[in-house]
């Protein structure tokens, strides 16, 4: 709703307007404003207007077509669906900043919006706020306030400065500044006690720091006395830091606060030796255990012994922590997951072999740890696949500058290769080369038995990413860089395209899979395997995207199927905007890859996503993913 009001601003004023003005008006950054203006001139002159700039005085909007400008102003004031992200967890930070009641005209005030949409708002707030055990509590004639458990309420505004909101990043600056002092201290004691933590354990546990200030100041925590309990490093340590901080910050933190503190400790840093033996038992298993995948998947991870030799330190490790009860957080689990679906899918069976075998449960953060091991061999296999071309021809019109040309371009690719070029009247030299690859421009006369690419006379980037996608497959034929379709759009069709209403996320799932599943296209069990799945962990991802699949890859067929949501729905404290339920055949892992790499470019492209979410058809997603990242 912001922009319907900056619009109506630049109206009502008819005179130029600066961006401090804005940031005053709206209490926001000025980040956010220049956002938002950028948005504004970016669709200007489809929307009737256009904004002019002049520094020192700020910006003029000048009505072109009253007419679409009133259309444009319309869709503002009445397009929420996209908004709806951010106006929930602004609310949500907003409501968690409050040390008392805060009524709702104060709530309207604070985002320039009507009471009847923060009633709206507070609905999804409320919906949101219960994935962690929390509520909102009612007050006549005070308002409204967030209520729970101290390590929910914590939990809350961790998430919130992880990703990065606003509104919690201006609270903790205003009462914590830059933090450094904490900061500088904390390295110390880890140093001071030889312990060890990588950068994203230690960004866990200062933002724990900074929410622990926060909170003791929000609820007035009464300090008790500083008695060291133990004489491990994990309470010297949280000694030290609760010192500085009821110092620091003229707060105080109580036991429970200290104990969550110290927690939090435990599961980010580590001893730096821990004298852990390699079990042949262990190796034993993962070696069955891999022979297994390789049969399910296509793979071939039992014959990589870098892999399975890394892979057996780092579980040796894990057990040996996991019976300590100690486990790390893992930052970057959501992007393994998205970038690396069937790989995830196999570090979660690897974790149910641990369970099983040693009596460990592996979080998920542990299992993103797993998975980056597996994904480090399917790399290898990648890279190895492209490298299995030995000797490859060149056939240009000459075989002379532009074959040359080529030649270098290509040698990029195969860095090994013995690439030679050919004129097209040397058909008999290149059957006596004996390539195992052919590029050519032309036609050839004569029967090669080998992958035969056309292509153009000059290469460029393009064509050279197409090649190395195509290569990377096992069973790669002949084919044409000008004719080459994207397999990745050829995957969606108007019959599982469609924009529905649901009131559960698990019920979309079950409807989806089902109708995959029974239109012949996902397989036996398929709709078993996508609802496992989701039960070890949720596949909701940012801004709203979804993309669902089985535990086991089991179509009979190639296909996406799509629902964009009427209204968002939220489930375990996600918001769902749109789904993709991926339906592929076991030998399609690198389709897999592609296929999620092209949708976690269009959930980070908010403008993109948000055409998509407006637009509601196949025509204009088939649109938008052909133009992320410069095509498909």
């Amino acid at each position: 709703m912001r922009l319907y009001y900056i619009i109506n601003d630049f109206l009502n004023r008819q005179d130029y307007l600066n961006l401090d003005y804005f940031v005053e008006t709206y209490k926001v950054s000025k980040r956010t404003i220049q956002n938002d203006i950028a948005f504004l001139m970016q669709v200007s002159s489809r929307k009737g207007y256009q904004l002019h700039m002049r520094r020192g005085k700020g910006y003029l909007l000048e009505v072109v077509n009253r007419q679409l400008l009133d259309e444009f102003i319309e869709t503002l004031k009445v397009n929420e669906i996209y908004d709806t992200k951010d106006r929930v967890y602004n609310m949500v930070a907003y409501l968690a900043t409050q040390k008392n009641f805060i009524s709702m005209d104060n709530i309207a005030d604070r985002f320039k919006t009507s009471k009847t949409l923060v009633k709206k708002g507070l609905l999804e707030v409320e919906e949101f706020i219960k994935g962690y055990q929390l509520k909102l509590e009612r007050k006549s004639h005070y308002g409204i306030r967030i209520t729970g458990s101290m390590k929910q309420y914590k939990t809350l505004l961790n998430d919130l400065f992880f990703i990065n909101n606003e509104i919690i990043e201006d609270a903790f600056k205003e009462i914590m500044g830059d933090f450094s002092n904490v900061h500088s201290l904390l390295i110390e004691q880890i140093e001071k006690e030889n312990l060890n933590i990588n950068y994203n354990e230690l960004k866990n546990v200062i933002v724990w720091l900074r929410v622990t200030v926060y909170y003791a100041y929000l609820t007035n925590e009464a300090r008790v006395e500083n008695v060291v309990k133990t004489n491990s490093w994990s309470n010297r340590i949280t000694y030290e830091m609760k010192m500085l901080l009821e110092e620091e910050y003229s707060i105080g933190i109580n036991e429970e606060s200290t104990a969550l503190l110290e927690e939090k400790l435990i599961k980010n840093v580590r001893a730096k030796i821990t004298k852990t033996s390699l079990c042949d038992r262990l190796s034993q298993d993962i070696d069955e255990f891999l022979t297994e995948i390789d049969k399910s998947y296509c793979t071939d991870f039992a014959s990589d012994k870098e892999f399975k030799k890394s892979l057996l330190m780092h579980v040796s490790l894990l057990i040996d922590r996991l019976h300590q009860k100690i486990s790390y957080k893992n930052t970057l689990v959501n992007e393994i997951c998205i970038q690396y679906p069937m790989i995830f899918n196999i570090a979660f069976r690897f974790s149910d072999m641990l369970k099983e075998k040693y009596g460990v449960d592996v979080t998920n953060d542990e299992a993103g740890f797993i998975a980056t091991h597996f994904a480090g061999h399917m790399e290898k296999e990648r890279k190895e696949k492209i490298m299995r071309f030995n000797r490859i021809g060149v056939v240009c019109s000459s075989g002379g500058g532009s074959a040359y040309l080529i030649k270098m371009q290509l040698e990029s690719l195969f860095s090994k290769a013995n690439i030679k070029t050919f004129s097209f009247l040397q058909m008999h030299e290149l059957e006596q080369f004996q390539p195992d690859l052919i590029f050519t421009i032309t036609q050839l006369d004569r029967e090669f038995h080998v992958p035969i690419i056309y292509i153009k006379e000059l290469l460029d980037d393009d064509d050279l990413m197409q090649i190395r996608k195509f290569l990377q497959y096992d069973n790669c034929d002949s084919f044409s860089l000008i004719d080459v379709s994207s397999p990745i759009l050829s995957l969606f069709s108007h019959e599982f395209f469609k924009v529905a209403s649901y009131d559960s996320y698990m019920d979309a799932l079950k409807d989806m899979a089902k109708q995959l599943e029974e239109s012949g296209y996902g397989g036996k069990n398929y709709q078993k395997y996508v609802m496992e799945r989701e039960a070890y962990m949720s596949t909701i991802y940012m801004n709203g995207v979804c993309i669902p699949h089985p535990i086991e890859i089991c179509a009979d067929k190639n296909m996406i199927s799509v629902c964009i949501l009427e209204n968002p729905i939220f489930y375990d404290g996600k918001c769902v905007r749109i789904i993709f339920m991926i339906s592929l055949i076991k030998q399609e892992y690198e389709l897999h890859k592609e296929v999620t790499k092209k949708l976690y470019l269009l959930m980070k492209d908010e403008k993109a996503l948000k055409k998509v979410l407006n637009a509601r058809s196949l025509e204009e997603l088939l649109i938008v993913l052909k133009e992320i990242d410069g095509g498909v």
